[in-house]
């Protein structure tokens, strides 16, 4: 008895769960990619609404034809060796621009770190000679900055002509 309520049950979820669906599978549309021939030559409907006949907006052509906005002068400037000089400076030139922010940022954590050793100094009550010492340090971090941002500033000013240089000789 139990097994045939089960099974009843069962049979009446599975269809109601089918139902809906078959009567949706069954509903197709003129346009809806329902692959029938519509004209003598064999065009499909679906080819009809690929190409939005009448417009000049072609998706086929534009999601294979890549080339299309390629400069032709531009092509094998990677064999040129003064290309890959460009290249090669601008490489350079990147890293030495990290190199100096690194530099930089350590040399501010440096400041910073001097600056609470001076505040420590001062609530814990040092003597006059530490606090002259940890305002020393405190302005040789300053001059330390300083020297590092022009030095920062002139490789930047480097990365940009080499920039510069490369994109007047890919347009050469």
């Amino acid at each position: 008895m139990k097994n045939l309520r089960t099974i009843i049950i069962g049979g009446i979820v599975a269809g109601a769960i089918i139902v809906p669906t078959i009567s949706a599978a069954a509903e197709t549309k003129a346009g809806n990619h329902d692959f029938r021939r519509n004209d003598k030559w064999g065009h499909y409907e679906r080819r009809e609404s690929y190409h939005r006949r009448g417009s000049s907006y072609n998706r086929r052509y534009d999601n294979h034809n890549y080339r299309r906005d390629v400069h032709y002068g531009n092509r094998g400037h990677h064999n040129k060796p003064e290309i890959r000089q460009d290249f090669k400076d601008i490489r350079n030139a990147r890293n030495e621009v990290k190199s100096d922010r690194r530099e930089l940022r350590g040399d501010y954590q440096e400041l910073r770190k001097d600056r609470a050793e001076l505040r420590r100094d001062i609530r814990n009550g040092a003597s006059k000679e530490e606090i002259f010492k940890d305002r020393q340090e405190i302005r040789d971090d300053f001059q330390k900055i300083g020297k590092d941002r022009t030095e920062l500033r002139q490789d930047q000013a480097t990365l940009q002509s080499d920039r510069r240089e490369l994109k007047s000789d890919l347009h050469k």
